[in-house]
C-alpha cells in the first residue's frame, strides 16, 4: 500500500474493518432469527435480558429507519423478537453502516447475538 493511497482515503482500515465486523454480524443475525423462530415454535418465553434485549433491538430498529411512522408490534415475546431482528438485520443489508457510530453499533448487535445464540434470553 502506496502513502499515496492512505493520504486520498484516511479511513481505508476503518472501511475494511467495518467491512468485516458487518459480514460477521449479518452471519451472526442470520443465525439468530433463525433460533428465535424455533424458539417461538417451541413456546418460549423471554427473560429480564430478552425483554431488555427486545426493547433495545426496536429502538435500534426505529433509528435505522426513520420516518416510517410508528410501529405496531403485536404477538409473544419469541415471536417479536424475531420480527424485530428480522426487520434491523433488512436494514442493515440495505443501508450499511459507514461511521464510527456504526461500527460501535455493530460491535453492541454483535455482542448482543452470541447472548441470544447462548440462550440467555429465553426461560
Amino acid at each position: 500500500m502506496t502513502a499515496q493511497k492512505i493520504k486520498h482515503n484516511p479511513r481505508l482500515f476503518l472501511q475494511r474493518a467495518m467491512d468485516i465486523q458487518r459480514r460477521q454480524l449479518l452471519l451472526a443475525m442470520a443465525d439468530a432469527v433463525s433460533e428465535c423462530r424455533t424458539a417461538e415454535s417451541m413456546a418460549a418465553e423471554l427473560n429480564r435480558d430478552g425483554e431488555t434485549g427486545l426493547l433495545r433491538l426496536a429502538e435500534i430498529w426505529c433509528c435505522l429507519s426513520p420516518g416510517t411512522g410508528g410501529r405496531i408490534m403485536e404477538g409473544r415475546g419469541a415471536e417479536l423478537l424475531a420480527d424485530v431482528l428480522a426487520q434491523v438485520y433488512a436494514c442493515l443489508v440495505l443501508r450499511p453502516l459507514h461511521t464510527p457510530a456504526g461500527m460501535g453499533l455493530y460491535v453492541e448487535l454483535l455482542y448482543m447475538m452470541e447472548a441470544l445464540m447462548l440462550g440467555e434470553w429465553f426461560d
